[in-house]
């Protein structure tokens, strides 16, 4: 051995703690020299060389340890067992969640020609129903031959003058008393009003009420959303609007009019109340799911 390393050996005592020139790596156990890269045994937690750290080289007194399995305790993992089943999707079990999903989704028919009949409805609580009912009492209850557009707040003639000059004119005969008897936010600038006519439904069994008569002028803004708009037409009116304060469906108001073609249309709350509506429409607020 050369004299440089018998610098790094002290043969006459036991490794201490730190031994070295300058203090920097420690003895081997079994063969005392320095190493300043020593290794620890996992299983007698002494501290050797390059040349005695496996078992059979430093002679190991606990190695029959390795033969054994590791404790349950030293063996733990905090993450589940991965199994070779998430290799390979089930297809049913995905199938029969997507299906779960889709039967709680929110997404709900807009008119009632979709869908007015849904599985799972309470009877009378229905938003549609309710309107459905509503419309089929009052055309049965006018008798006066006039036409359903005049009926429920659309403008047009009698059929003894149906013309376009005399539609014109009920129009804006209509429209200019909308205009005079409208209320609503004072906020809104002349540019941005749009008149509407508002009729809210409390029981649609009521054959008291007369539409022409009880429905109420109001203007609301262009640039609004049709969910603003409902909570103006709700303050206008009086009528208690918790739509944003309840998970109760059945609680919540609901804006119905009527296209073109006579059929009760569900106006969603997040569109422009430009788009949605025009000025001399005929609007209905009815309490109820969707």
């Amino acid at each position: 051995m050369s004299s440089v390393t018998n610098l790094f050996i002290d043969k006459s005592k036991a490794p201490t703690k730190d031994q070295g020139i300058i203090d920097i790596g420690k003895n081997c156990s079994y063969c005392n020299q320095l190493d300043f890269l020593p290794f620890v045994c996992e299983f007698c937690k002494e501290t050797f060389c390059s040349q005695h750290r496996k078992i059979d080289q430093h002679d190991c007194i606990n190695k029959h340890k390795f033969d054994q399995p590791p404790s349950s305790s030293r063996s733990a993992s905090p993450y589940p067992p991965v199994s070779s089943k998430t290799l390979f999707p089930d297809r049913e079990a995905d199938k029969k969640k997507i299906d779960e999903k889709l039967a709680k989704s929110q997404i709900r028919p807009t008119n009632i020609v979709e869908k007015s009949f849904r599985v799972g409805d309470v009877a009378g609580n229905n938003a549609f129903k309710k309107f459905q009912k509503f419309l089929s009492l009052h055309k049965s209850k006018d008798k006066s031959g006039r036409t359903i557009s005049k009926l429920f707040g659309k403008s047009s003639s009698s059929s003894s003058s149906n013309t376009a000059t005399a539609i014109a004119k009920s129009k804006y005969a209509d429209l200019a008393l909308l205009k005079k008897s409208a209320r609503g936010d004072s906020k809104i600038g002349v540019a941005d009003k749009l008149y509407i006519w508002c009729l809210y439904i409390k029981n649609p069994e009521d054959k008291s009420i007369n539409i022409e008569k009880d429905r109420k002028p109001l203007y609301i803004s262009k640039n609004w959303v049709v969910g603003r708009s409902l909570d103006s037409i709700a303050d206008n009116l009086h009528i208690q609007n918790i739509n944003n304060s309840t998970s109760e469906a059945n609680e919540k108001l609901n804006i119905f009019k009527l296209d073109d073609k006579d059929e009760p249309k569900l106006i969603p709350t997040s569109i422009k109340s430009s788009a949605a509506f025009a000025n001399g429409d005929t609007l209905y607020l009815v309490r109820g799911t969707i």
